[in-house]
C-alpha cells in the first residue's frame, strides 16, 4: 500500500476513541510493520479481512473487554472499506505499472526485431530469425516452425531440437494440436508445455510456429515454471500478427524470383541455342558454380547471386555474330577482340535492370585472371569478385569437357591438368581445390541428380588416386605473387 496515512489516523482514532488496539495483517496471519501500530496481547481479539479478499489480509483489532470490540465494529468495518478503496486504487496503478512496462518490452522487441528481419527475403532465413528471437523472450527451451515454403516445398526449421526428436515430439501430440486455428497454451503427453502460434496467409494457415517447456529436467532448474504463461501468450499473439503478413511478402517475392530465374534461364538457352556446340553450356556453369559455391561454404544469399550471375554469364554473347561463335577454327585476332567484348555487352544489358552488384560483378569478371591478364577491366588478384572467381572455374572446366567444332571434348583429368597448371596465376587456389571434390561427388555410378553434367574420364579405375594427386598438388604449389605477364597455357580461347 503506497498510502498509508490514512490508515495510521484511522488506527490512532480506535486508539483515542475505544481504546482499541489495532494492526495490519497479511493472507498468512503475519503482522505487517506500520508507524505507530505494534502487536498487543490483549484478552479479546477479533479479525476483519478487506473485501479485497483473503489474499490481502485484513486489519486485527485487539482490547480488553469484547464489548469494545462489538460497539466500535460499525466504525471499524467503516475504516475497512476505505482501506479497500486504496487498496483497490493501488492494485489498479501497479497493474497499469506493469502493463507499461510490457508494452515498453514488447515494443522494444517488436522494433529491434523489426531491424533484424529488414531485407531478409528467404522463408528459412526468418523462420530462424524468429525462433531465435522468441525463444529467449518467452524462456521456451526448445521451438520449431513448419510451414509450406513455396509451391508444395514443406520446411522444418528447428532451434535448440535435434532433427531425430521432430517425430516423436509429433507423436506425442503435436500434430493434433497443430490442427489449431488460433494461439493456444497446450501440452503433450510427456507433460512438455506448449505454445502453438497458427501462421497464416489470405487463404488460410500455411503452417506453425511452436515453443516448449520440456518436464526433462535437463533443460531447467527446479525454480523454473514449466508451462507458458497467459502474459507469455498474449506476447506471441501480438507478434503473430506480424509474422504473417511478412511471410506472405517474403513467399510472394519467393515466386518472383522463381519466375525471374526461370526467365534468366529462358534467356540463357536462346543465347546458347545460337551455337550448337555451346548448347546448354550456361546451365551447366550454374549448376558446377553453385556445387562450388557450396563447397567453400558461401552463404544462401551469395549463392542465389552466384546461380543468377552464372546463368548470365554470357549474356553479352547475343550481340556477337554467330559466324565468330560458330567458327569451327582458331579465332583471328582481330576476332577474338570481337569475342572479349562480351562481358562489356553483358554489362550493358544488365546495367538497366538494376541487379546487385554483386550478381553484376560476377557475371561481368569471370573472364578477368588473376595475373591482370584477362578481360575486360584487367582486373588482378582481390580486385576480381569472389563469386567471378568460381564462374571463371566453372566456365572453363566446361569449355575443356564439353565437344568444340575444333575439337573433342577433353576428359576430366586432361581438363584438371591445364587448370591446375593455371592455379595463382589465372585461378583461385581453393575454387581449384573445391572442384576437385566435386567432381569426385559427380563421379559415374554414385547417386546424382538429374541435371548433373555429363564428364567423361580418362581411366575410372585409378580416377581417386589422380585427384588425390592433384589435390596435394594444389596444396604443395607455392603461392607466387601475380604477374601481369602471359602464362604458359592459354585458356582464354577454350
Amino acid at each position: 500500500m503506497a498510502e498509508t496515512l490514512f490508515v495510521e489516523e484511522f488506527f490512532s482514532s480506535l486508539k483515542n476513541a475505544y481504546e482499541i488496539s489495532a494492526w495490519l495483517e497479511d493472507d498468512t496471519g503475519e503482522y505487517v510493520p506500520l508507524e505507530g501500530t505494534t502487536v498487543e496481547n490483549l484478552p479479546h481479539t477479533c479479525f476483519f479481512p478487506f473485501e479485497m479478499g483473503k489474499d490481502y489480509g485484513g486489519i486485527r483489532c485487539a482490547a480488553e473487554h469484547d464489548e469494545t470490540l462489538q460497539r466500535a465494529k460499525p466504525y471499524i468495518l467503516l475504516g475497512v472499506k476505505g482501506i479497500d478503496h486504496l487498496l483497490v486504487h493501488d492494485i489498479d496503478l501497479l497493474q497499469t505499472s506493469e502493463e507499461m512496462l510490457q508494452l515498453s518490452g514488447q515494443m522494444t522487441f517488436l522494433l529491434k526485431f523489426a531491424q533484424k528481419a529488414l531485407g531478409i527475403n528467404r522463408i528459412e532465413a526468418f523462420c530462424r530469425l524468429l525462433l531465435r528471437e522468441i525463444a529467449p523472450s518467452i524462456n521456451a527451451d526448445f521451438g520449431l516452425v513448419h510451414m509450406e515454403s513455396h509451391g508444395d516445398k514443406k520446411i522444418d526449421i528447428l532451434h535448440n531440437v535435434k532433427e531425430s526428436e521432430l517425430a516423436e515430439l509429433r507423436a506425442k501430440g503435436l500434430d493434433a494440436i497443430s490442427s489449431q486455428s488460433a494461439t493456444v497454451i497446450s501440452s503433450l503427453e510427456d507433460e512438455t508445455s506448449v505454445l502453438f502460434c497458427p501462421i497464416k496467409d489470405n487463404n488460410g494457415p500455411i503452417g506453425y510456429l511452436a515453443f516448449f517447456k520440456s518436464a526433462n529436467k535437463r533443460f531447467f532448474s527446479s525454480e523454473d515454471k514449466r508451462f507458458f504463461s497467459s502474459y507469455e501468450k498474449k506476447f506471441v499473439m501480438i507478434i503473430e500478427h506480424i509474422i504473417s503478413p511478412i511471410v506472405e511478402g517474403i513467399r510472394l517475392y519467393g515466386s518472383l524470383q522463381e519466375l525471374y530465374l526461370n526467365t534468366v534461364r529462358t534467356l540463357a538457352a536462346a543465347i546458347d541455342a545460337k551455337d550448337q556446340y555451346t548448347h546448354g553450356h550456361s546451365s551447366r556453369v550454374a549448376w558446377f558454380s553453385k556445387a562450388l559455391g557450396k563447397q567453400l561454404g558461401i552463404s544462401d544469399t551469395e549463392l542465389h547471386d552466384l546461380d543468377v550471375a552464372a546463368y548470365m554469364h554470357d549474356l553479352g554473347k547475343i550481340g556477337i555474330s554467330e559466324s565468330i561463335l560458330s567458327k569451327p577454327g582458331k579465332l583471328t585476332t582481330e576476332e577474338f577482340v570481337e569475342i572479349k567484348k562480351h562481358p562489356l555487352l553483358t554489362h550493358k544489358i544488365l546495367e538497366p535492370i538494376r541487379l546487385s552488384p554483386t550478381i553484376v560483378d560476377a557475371a561481368v569478371q569471370h573472364h578477368e585472371r588473376l595475373n591482370g591478364t584477362g578481360y575486360p577491366f584487367g582486373l588482378k588478384g582481390d580486385q576480381i569478385s569472389p563469386l567471378a572467381r568460381i564462374i571463371a572455374v566453372a566456365d572453363i572446366f566446361d569449355a575443356l569437357t564439353s565437344k568444340r567444332p575444333y575439337r573433342d571434348c577433353m576428359t576430366v583429368e586432361k581438363a584438371l591438368g591445364i587448370i591446375c597448371d593455371d592455379i595463382d596465376s589465372v585461378f583461385d587456389r581453393r575454387v581449384v581445390q573445391a572442384l576437385t571434390n566435386v567432381i569426385e561427388d559427380v563421379e559415374p555410378n554414385k547417386d546424382q541428380q538429374p541435371d548433373t553434367p555429363e564428364l567423361h574420364y580418362a581411366d575410372l579405375n585409378h580416377l581417386h588416386r589422380f585427384l588425390a594427386d592433384v589435390s596435394r598438388r594444389i596444396h604443395q604449389t607455392p603461392d607466387p605473387c601475380p604477374q601481369a605477364e602471359e602464362t604458359g597455357t592459354n585458356v582464354s580461347n577454350a
